[in-house]
């Protein structure tokens, strides 16, 4: 080892700090990863629970329509 020069040594230091910012950069991008599937996740279960709260505004629409057809219905009959 003694017989290593300056070039050898930087050489070393630079794969080294390469492997380190490879092994830094992966962890950010499967933090990430990880965060991205727990967001959309917590989306999903949003979603499953607003379909039936979506179901009962259609209809109570739909409802209302009805009834707002039946009243012109009737006053256009009189």
């Amino acid at each position: 080892m003694s017989g290593w020069n300056r070039a050898e040594w930087i050489a070393i230091a630079a794969l080294a700090l390469n492997l380190l910012t490879i092994v830094f950069t992966a962890g950010i991008v499967w933090a990430t990863q990880e965060d991205h599937e727990r967001r959309i996740a917590e989306q999903e279960q949003k979603m499953d629970t607003l379909g039936p709260k979506v179901e009962r505004i259609d209809a109570n629409v739909s409802f209302l329509t009805d009834l707002a057809r039946e009243e012109r219905n009737r006053k256009e009959s009189r």
